[in-house]
């Protein structure tokens, strides 16, 4: 065989070999790539539906607190209208445990449990403070006085009650939305001030 076809074909083989050596890194590489890119892109999609279910449980638990308030604006009222011309039924009243009830359902769906739980102490405490007004308006049908002034022990205990179960709400609702909410300084976790005061 002549020297020059010899060299030839080594440097042909060779060429051929470096190429085919080339093509399995450049497509292990890529095989690797592919594999990261599609971790990252599970990742990054778990990560959305995390960001959005904590955006419908942080929506459902606003609109409970939203709902617990409008309640506790009509105890107000009540507490301190002088006299307390509403009906025994209460129509105000009524509408107002209804709509907190509903959003309290969607509170018990998105979780977790201990949140929906403490939901259910504000849930309680409302209906309970709405059954002691009337029992107090009733037991004085003919006063000129308001609630708050017949028994104004029953309406610091009410008021007691509010302030411990919504703080305990919020605090486990914080809890369950994460550690990226950023608590104002005057917050109030528990019924109890925040650390910093």
């Amino acid at each position: 065989m002549n020297d020059t076809v010899a060299v030839a074909l080594v440097t042909s083989f060779s060429t051929l070999t470096a190429a085919a050596l080339a093509g399995s890194v450049s497509a292990w590489t890529t095989n690797r790539q592919l594999r990261h890119q599609a971790l990252l892109a599970r990742e990054e999609r778990a990560e959305q539906r995390e960001n959005a279910y904590r955006g419908m449980r942080r929506e459902s638990y606003e609109r409970f607190l939203s709902q617990a308030d409008a309640a506790y604006r009509v105890l107000d009222g009540g507490w301190t209208a002088r006299p307390f011309t509403e009906s025994p039924h209460w129509e105000a009243g009524f509408a107002a445990r209804r709509a907190l009830d509903e959003t309290y359902i969607r509170v018990r769906l998105v979780g977790p449990e201990n949140v929906a739980e403490l939901g259910a102490a504000v849930v309680r405490g409302i209906g309970d403070e709405f059954r002691l007004h009337a029992r107090i308006v009733g037991s004085h049908p003919d006063t000129a006085d308001c609630a708050a002034d017949l028994d104004p022990s029953a309406r610091a205990h009410a008021l007691q009650v509010r302030y411990a179960t919504s703080g305990e709400f919020v605090a486990a609702a914080r809890a369950a939305l994460g550690a990226g909410l950023v608590q104002m300084p005057d917050a109030v976790d528990a019924g109890h001030s925040s650390p910093g005061r």
